[in-house]
């Protein structure tokens, strides 16, 4: 007789790793959709180029925000935009050329990035958690194929 069967297991493991698929699921699809909504992140605003000008450079952009508060810059030369990101998750959108403030607005998809990846957590939440879940995925994949009556009896 058997104690641990690939039924019972496979459903001891789908219970514990359904919290976490479902956060990561979930979020995921918030993450593939924030770009429809503004209150998640800013829409980028698109500049025209100034003739002959010059494109700002980063000592300027610094000077201007502060070394300390930047996390990113980036630049977007198909809509001509500049994203300065700080550490308080606000963006800046600026012209690139001129420096004008074009939009400032929250940026808050960064704590559903973590909460994706597993990092709010620190190594244990990525590594510990995440890792286990793949893989328990996996397993819940190859035991649901072994389980699966491929040919049924006729009742």
């Amino acid at each position: 007789m058997k104690i641990f069967g690939w039924r019972r297991l496979h459903r001891i493991i789908a219970l514990i790793i359904l919290l976490p698929l479902i956060i990561v699921s979930v979020t995921g699809v918030v993450l593939l959709l924030r770009n429809q909504f503004e209150y998640l992140q800013p829409s980028v605003v698109k500049s025209e180029p100034v003739e002959g000008s010059q494109l700002l450079t980063f000592e300027s952009i610094t000077e201007e925000f502060g070394k300390d508060k930047i996390e990113q810059i980036i630049y977007r030369p198909q809509k001509n935009s500049m994203v300065v990101r700080l550490s308080d998750d606000t963006e800046v959108q600026i012209h690139p050329q001129t420096g004008d403030v074009l939009k400032s607005a929250k940026r808050r998809t960064n704590f559903l990035i973590e909460l994706h990846q597993g990092s709010w957590m620190g190594a244990f939440g990525q590594l510990g958690i995440h890792v286990l879940t793949g893989l328990g995925l996996c397993f819940l994949i190859i035991s649901g194929i072994i389980i699966y009556p491929f040919k049924r009896k006729r009742v």
